[in-house]
């Protein structure tokens, strides 16, 4: 039987090859100018290749002034950025798959810096909490601008070729502002009643249709429930009831389909899940949407496997089942579905490394696939001609990139790997609670060893003679890190452990006072993991703030779930030694020495590389190269990133 998510589907006068859709995302990929690049190009196209049947676009500005979100962000604010728009169009089209142009305006979410004036623009002079920006309300002359540069913008993804645009009404940005009474606080025609707020969307939506002439598709994103009483804000806001109200408003006034999400830049963790948020959570309010609407209805809901996809459509949740960051991990994900080879998936982890990146400037990325967003750099090169035996010491994130690309280019691997399994930290880093998802990305990689056959020698580590004895080549060093010593007594005392130590079951520690010394992510999920056991935990912390230099979404979602009455933190606060049950440490502000009884210490205070390991493998090859953690101490996405580029030279 022919899964439905490989049937044709249709939005206005737009045949669908099959029911998966691209997600908007943001992808920072053009030129600083706002104009297509080649690596917008090279990623569009790879998920267009990958069989997706339609492309929405991340966010397009509508003008080059109030309207752009930030650096790098696609344009299309004045025709002379029509011919590139459409150089991007026909590499989408030349794959049998249509594209939408998301038409957006980030309002009072937007950075004034980006924007070339001192202050954004929002339907009232309220800040959001979250950027901070010095903010002015709109005149009404200015809201009519908009109103036509939006429709502008339309038009010219139409001339462009684009088959359909979509108008980004959610996730807090300006359109969201207005229809959200929590932002919109007016008292003119564009605030107030259901009505007034709605007046914004309704004028954009018909300025679209009369500059399109309706010859193309039409969509509306919603946030259809901002969630912001579960982030503790209790004043009025967009809650499912009045989602829905929104929803049927926008069917009112013709628009083609409904693409349904939720959540603010105050409620980021619902808008962009992290990875404790399990697959397919948004299912019951995407349905409650769906039974009020009869037009098609697009919708994201984490969804990483194949079958769940197919589940929202069989069930009727959705028409269109949207995918945003799976097809960052795989491009692919359409087409293996469709060819029933779910299990060759690489799925998606949630650990949200591609958020962080966009938040700093960068290009879109993803951690489990190196080639996102370096598409034109890293071509598919075929088999060599040439082909090298590979040594790669180490089974961690690096060196399991390293092994998938150079298996892909006909070398011949052998793996060491002195644990009985692959992985790496990612391997301990799944068993904070919540974590499991991270176990993805061991099964993708232990389905390709097993398909190529790969050599890989688990329980034994590599010594120089042993990798000699092989006779390779090439020798790639991914034995990550090991763990920073703080060189202060009693730090070997019997009751002090490595973060290793807990995670991995090796010493279990019950109903205990622990200090967890290092606030990080690892330290705080280590505190997490030792609190299901009933353990109280102390987590010390030198500098004057927790989890210094996090993701913010990710130390939200940990600091979240740590208990309370479990939890106690202590900052500014330097460890200076172990005295048995007591640790001592000083007070950086103060001055102070400060004792605190515990029955025992976790050292979470980082890692760096062995470099007496790496200098001993000097003369194992003609060609030594260090990978991963090995060589620079970041995170799983830098890892496989090293091991990939580097394997691709070879």
């Amino acid at each position: 039987m022919v899964r439905l998510f490989a049937q044709k589907g249709r939005i206005g006068n737009v045949e669908l090859k099959n029911r998966f859709v691209m997600a908007p995302m943001g992808d920072l990929t053009a030129n600083p100018d706002g104009t297509v690049s080649e690596t917008t190009i090279g990623y569009y196209g790879a998920r267009a290749k990958g069989g997706v049947g339609l492309i929405i676009t991340g966010i397009v500005r509508i003008n080059n002034e109030d309207g752009t979100a930030g650096p790098n962000q696609l344009s299309l604010a004045d025709d002379s950025y029509i011919p590139g728009f459409k150089r991007l169009v026909d590499e989408i089209h030349s794959h049998g798959t249509k594209v939408f142009v998301q038409i957006q305006h980030s309002g009072r979410q937007g950075v004034a810096a980006f924007t070339g004036l001192d202050h954004v623009l929002a339907p009232s002079a309220i800040p959001s909490a979250v950027t901070q920006q010095p903010t002015k309300a709109l005149t009404k002359e200015q809201i009519k601008k908009l109103v036509g540069q939006f429709g502008d913008t339309a038009r010219r993804a139409m001339e462009a070729g684009a088959d359909g645009v979509e108008i980004h009404g959610a996730h807090g940005y300006l359109i969201n502002q207005f229809l959200s009474p929590f932002s919109n606080k007016r008292d003119d025609e564009y605030g107030g009643s259901f009505d007034n707020r709605m007046r914004f969307l309704r004028e954009i939506i018909q300025d679209v249709f009369t500059k399109t002439q309706r010859k193309i598709a039409v969509s509306v994103r919603l946030s259809v429930d901002e969630f912001l009483k579960e982030v503790g804000i209790n004043e009025p806001y967009i809650d499912l009831e009045e989602g829905i109200r929104i929803a049927k408003a926008c069917e009112a006034e013709g628009v083609d389909a409904i693409n349904v999400s939720c959540g603010t830049y105050e409620s980021m963790n619902f808008a962009i899940e992290p990875v404790s948020v399990p697959q397919n959570w948004r299912k019951g309010f995407i349905k409650a949407v769906k039974d009020q609407v009869s037009l098609p209805v697009i919708a994201v809901s984490k969804i990483r496997d194949a079958a769940v996809a197919e589940e929202l459509l069989q069930e009727g949740v959705v028409d269109f089942v949207s995918l945003g960051r799976p097809l960052l991990a795989d491009p692919e994900f359409p087409n293996k579905a469709i060819r029933g080879e779910d299990k060759d998936i690489r799925k998606c982890i949630s650990c949200l490394f591609c958020f962080e990146e966009l938040n700093k400037g960068s290009q879109v990325v993803c951690a489990v696939n190196p080639i996102t967003g370096f598409e034109p750099k890293y071509p598919d090169k075929g088999k060599t001609d040439d082909p090298k035996k590979v040594v790669i010491v180490g089974a961690g994130p690096a060196g399991l990139a390293a092994a998938e690309t150079l298996v892909k280019h006909g070398h011949d691997v052998v793996i060491f790997e002195k644990s009985d399994g692959i992985g790496g930290q990612v391997r301990i880093g799944m068993n904070p609670p919540k974590k499991d998802q991270l176990g993805w990305f061991m099964d993708y990689h232990e389905k390709f060893i097993k398909d190529h056959n790969i050599d890989i020698r688990f329980n034994q580590e590599a010594t120089p003679e042993i990798v000699k004895a092989v006779n390779p080549d090439i020798v790639l060093l991914g034995v990550g890190a090991k763990p920073i010593t703080l060189n202060i007594p009693g730090e070997t005392g019997p009751n002090v452990y490595s973060v290793e130590d807990i995670l991995s079951g090796k010493v279990k520690l019950k109903d205990k006072t622990v200090a967890v010394v290092g606030s990080g992510l690892t330290g705080l999920e280590t505190a997490e993991f030792l609190q299901v056991d009933g353990n109280k935990t102390l987590i010390v912390e030198m500098l004057d703030q927790i989890a210094p230099g996090a993701y913010m979404q990710n130390l939200m979602d940990v600091l979240s779930r740590l208990a309370e009455d479990k939890t106690e933190y202590l900052t500014s606060h330097k460890l200076t030694a172990i005295e048995g049950n007591t640790i001592v440490m000083e007070n950086t502000k103060s001055g102070d020495m400060v004792k605190k009884d515990v029955d025992a210490v976790v050292l979470a205070v980082g890692y760096r590389p062995d470099k007496e390991l790496l200098d001993s493998f000097a003369d194992t090859a003609s060609v030594v190269k260090v990978i991963g953690d090995a060589k620079d101490v970041q995170n799983i996405g830098m890892a496989v990133r090293s091991g990939h580029a580097t394997a691709y030279e070879i």
